[in-house]
């Protein structure tokens, strides 16, 4: 779909400078941190779609493997007994 414009390529600049004092007038009540927030939002808006995105850094390996772990089996628990110790577990709590 072709998009019209009444715009011309010579009166851009020109036009984008005047937006941009609109728009810097209008964040002048903002701290300047506040500003810059909004100009960087904009430009990552803006640049996303046309911009390849920023690689990061791989992640350092660690130096030593990390130290193997045993688990320990807890003995199993006839369901009855699970049931009364969770039902004290629950009155102890709402007695808190």
């Amino acid at each position: 779909m072709n998009v019209e414009s009444w715009i011309t390529v010579e009166e851009t600049p020109a036009l984008a400078q005047a937006a941009r004092e609109a728009i810097e007038a209008r964040l002048a009540r903002f701290p300047v941190a506040q500003r810059d927030a909004f100009w960087a939002s904009i430009v990552k808006a803006y640049n996303t779609p046309y911009n390849d995105p920023v690689k990061k850094p791989a992640a350092p390996k660690p130096a030593e493997p990390a130290p193997v772990v045993e688990l320990v089996v807890l003995p199993e628990i006839a369901l009855p007994v699970a049931a009364i110790a969770s039902a004290a577990l629950a009155a102890e709590i709402r007695a808190a």
